[in-house]
């Protein structure tokens, strides 16, 4: 949002209310971060999930006996 942008916003609907649309974009702008974020990090841990159940899946099936 460019200055020219928040001043227009403020003449026209006042202050506190550009103020509260200002501050909601900042929160949902960093909230967005934080969110790719966890979305990334819970990708990554369930492929690590997946790794470790098939080499577990894999020993057990090779130190099982034939029978």
């Amino acid at each position: 949002m460019q200055m020219d942008d928040a001043l227009s916003l403020v003449t026209n609907v006042g202050f506190p209310a550009g103020l509260c649309f200002i501050l909601l974009r900042h929160i949902l702008h960093t909230m967005e971060e934080k969110l790719d974020k966890l979305d990334l990090s819970l990708h990554e841990l369930i492929q690590v999930i997946q790794d470790l159940n098939d080499n577990n899946s894999s020993s057990s099936k090779s130190s099982k006996p034939d029978e």
